[in-house]
């Protein structure tokens, strides 16, 4: 019966300090993002969520988070759970032909609507990633007004 005790207290010891050892889990946070104003037009939302300026506001292959979800008439919700803390930008597209791009017209005014997070006022080109990012250090609800 003794050994019984000892190998009991052996594997006790050996879990204890192996789950003692496990790094704390890093906690994460969930981004919901309104898109307003979405016209009657068919098509998709596209949103691009960034955590860098790098590539942004329209290089899908660099975005951290590249999600699409079904257009409709008014306020589109797009979920984003699992993010950690940190500083992020988000860009909105109303991809009416579903190319997964703003299309724009000969002189470069965007021809679909768009929104960036901050709702930063744009005339010619797309406003700086600094000027759109935002801190997620709990979960969070953002408004973006589609523009065009």
């Amino acid at each position: 019966m003794r050994p019984y005790y000892v190998c009991a207290a052996l594997i006790l010891l050996l879990v204890t300090s192996v789950i003692a050892q496990q790094p704390p889990a890093t906690a994460t946070y969930t981004l919901t993002v309104v898109a307003e104003a979405v016209n009657q037009q068919d098509g998709n939302v596209g949103m691009l969520v960034f955590n860098s300026p790098k590539g942004w506001a329209e290089d899908r292959s660099i975005a951290l988070k590249d999600i699409t979800v079904p257009a409709h008439e008014g306020t589109v919700t797009i979920v984003v759970p699992g993010l950690p803390a940190g500083e992020y930008a988000v860009a909105l597209v109303h991809d009416v032909n579903k190319n997964h791009k703003l299309d724009r017209n000969w002189i470069s005014e965007p021809k679909e609507q768009w929104g960036l997070s901050n709702n930063p006022h744009a005339l010619i080109k797309t406003p700086a990633y600094k000027a759109c990012t935002f801190q997620l250090n709990a979960d969070k609800e953002i408004h973006i007004k589609m523009q065009q």
